[in-house]
């Protein structure tokens, strides 16, 4: 939750989301950043799935995937949660996230025909704040194969949803405890603790606190995704000094390396070749 010094600054975004596997910009560790403002508030994991309405049933439910733009990978997650309701009424909770960013909208079902068309409405999570912008019109179209086919029209934005978790404890439990980490990404004297606890996707399980001689940063991060190790949001500033150093990184993904042991790839802003860093996390509890 260390802000970045490299003078890029939390630009407003307007794409759709990366996948999330780096740690934040910044003198501090990757880790203390926090959720959105709205993170008490249930996530797209925990909508509830009405009765009657003009979404037919094999849609329903909780999909995601990663997002690609002129058919190649981005990294970016894409998340529908889609709960019954008629033409017009709010049936979709969204979550979109990447490196640097983490958003969650609501949208409305505009048409039900061939295909589902939805429109997001109202940017309710956005972390860096203000750096979120709603997506708008949306397809969704089910295939033969029980996967989802997401796309924005007038966009290369696409991407397969699959069926993926929810409800109100996707968290495996070898993530769940206290973690320590030393010498923080690659900065001498710094750590980052943080603290995992079950919880919705789209909502705040995680508290870190990052230490150095410099600063004091503490923040929440929100829970995107358990598909493919632990996805975390870049993290939102709680508490600490100087608040100049504390910012929201980048999102994190951890991977179990037996009980004890969490792992975090990251790219060394001080470095400019390609090669991946390795941040480990050891048990505290």
């Amino acid at each position: 939750m260390v802000k970045g010094n490299d003078d890029k600054g939390d630009q407003a975004k307007t794409d759709y989301g990366k996948a999330t596997h780096t740690p934040p910009d910044g003198p501090g560790p990757s880790g203390a950043q926090a959720p959105s403002s709205r993170s008490a508030s249930p996530g797209p994991s925990a909508t509830k799935l009405e009765t009657t309405g003009d979404v037919p049933t094999e849609y329903l439910g909780a999909w995601e995937g990663e997002i690609k733009e002129d058919g190649e990978p981005t990294g970016k997650i894409r998340r529908v949660v889609l709960s019954q309701g008629p033409v017009g009424a709010v049936v979709a909770e969204t979550l979109t996230s990447d490196a640097d960013s983490f958003c969650q909208d609501s949208a409305k079902l505009k048409s039900a025909d061939n295909l589902l068309l939805i429109e997001d409405q109202d940017v309710t999570t956005s972390i860096p704040e203000g750096s979120c912008s709603a997506v708008g019109e949306q397809t969704l179209r089910i295939g033969d194969d029980g996967t989802l086919a997401w796309s924005v029209p007038n966009s290369s934005s696409e991407a397969t949803l699959r069926p993926s978790k929810s409800g109100g404890k996707p968290v495996p439990d070898t993530y769940l405890g206290t973690w320590l980490a030393k010498d923080a990404f690659g900065k001498t004297d710094a750590t980052v603790k943080i603290t995992i606890k079950q919880g919705a996707v789209g909502t705040a399980v995680a508290q870190d606190v990052a230490d150095s001689k410099k600063y004091h940063c503490e923040g929440d991060r929100l829970l995107v995704s358990v598909e493919k190790g632990l996805v975390l949001s870049p993290s939102k500033f709680t508490g600490g000094t100087p608040k100049d150093l504390c910012g929201p990184g980048t999102s994190l993904t951890f991977t179990a390396s037996g009980h004890d042991k969490l792992r975090v790839e990251y790219d060394d802003p001080d470095d400019y070749s390609d090669e991946t860093m390795t941040q480990t996390f050891t048990r505290l509890d």
